[in-house]
């Protein structure tokens, strides 16, 4: 199973606001087991994608040495279930940003119904932890986009 969790990005304004989509698609693994015969998006994955937009929002406006990675889920809440289909709306923002912690919180919706929010907190490791030349694709792509004007 691929772990990325956000298709594509909408729109950005870097480390303050982010517009992301994901397709949930009816063969994504998870649906195998929750729940059979009744498939679910688990919402644990609802707030992954909130922390992989959120990311992404930090990624474009910080030091490219650092990269965030998930400290804290401060809240979630789950109001309506997500099954396969839709294209779910992730938003975040940024609510703080320093070289050591950030939050940010936002709603996810789903044909226009919220069915998911969350508040998250974010610390920073260094970059070169990664592998060598990793890069956010989804984040490339629509940088590059954007600079092609």
């Amino acid at each position: 199973m691929r772990f990325v969790l956000v298709d594509r990005i909408v729109e950005l304004d870097a480390a303050k606001h982010i517009t992301a989509e994901k397709r949930i698609a009816s063969d994504e693994d998870y649906f195998a087991d929750h729940f059979p015969g009744h498939p679910v998006v688990p919402g644990v994955l609802l707030v992954e994608m909130m922390a992989q937009a959120a990311g992404k929002c930090l990624m474009a406006g910080i030091e490219r040495s650092l990269w965030p990675v998930l400290v804290q889920v401060t809240r979630a809440n789950f109001r309506k279930s997500v099954t396969p289909g839709p294209i779910v709306r992730i938003e975040a923002t940024i609510e703080s940003c320093n070289n050591r912690t950030e939050s940010a919180q936002g709603p996810i919706t789903c044909e226009g119904t919220r069915v998911a929010d969350s508040s998250l907190t974010f610390g920073f490791i260094q970059k070169n932890l990664l592998a060598a030349g990793f890069e956010d694709e989804v984040l490339r792509k629509y940088l590059a986009a954007q600079a092609a004007g």
